[in-house]
C-alpha cells in the first residue's frame, strides 16, 4: 500500500441558535459530494464541535500534482453550499489555508499520485 501525504484546511465555525442540525447535515452533505466527485484530491472532512455553538472543520486533502489547480473549484463549491444553505447563520474563519501557508516541518512531497484506497 502506497502512503499518503495530506494537506488539511481548518477553520472554525459558529452557528446561530437554532442551526446546529442544519449545519451539520450540510458539512456531512459537501463531505459526500467532495469524495464522489474529487476523489483524487479530497480525502474528507471532519467535524468538531467545541462547544453548543462552536464547531471546528478539518478539510484533508491529498498532496498530489494538480490539487492546487483544483482547489478554487473546490472552493467554490463548498462557499456556494455554504451561502445557499445556511446563509449568514454560521460565521466561519479560516485558521489554516494549505495554499496560503508555507510549510516548516513535516510529511515530504509525494513521489507519486495517492489515491484513496
Amino acid at each position: 500500500m502506497e502512503a499518503c501525504n495530506y494537506l488539511y484546511d481548518v477553520s472554525t465555525s459558529y452557528v446561530n441558535p437554532g442551526w446546529q442540525e442544519r449545519y451539520c447535515k450540510l458539512v456531512k452533505h459537501i463531505d459526500r459530494y467532495l469524495k464522489k466527485h474529487y476523489a483524487g484530491y479530497f480525502a474528507g472532512l471532519q467535524l468538531y464541535q467545541t462547544g453548543p455553538m462552536n464547531y471546528v472543520v478539518v478539510a484533508v486533502y491529498y498532496d498530489v500534482p494538480g490539487i492546487a489547480d483544483t482547489l478554487p473549484r473546490i472552493l467554490h463549491y463548498v462557499n456556494e453550499k455554504y451561502r445557499d444553505t445556511v446563509g449568514h447563520n454560521v460565521r466561519r474563519k479560516q485558521i489554516l489555508k494549505f495554499d496560503r501557508a508555507r510549510k516548516l516541518h513535516g510529511q515530504p512531497a509525494p513521489q507519486s499520485d495517492c489515491e484513496e484506497s
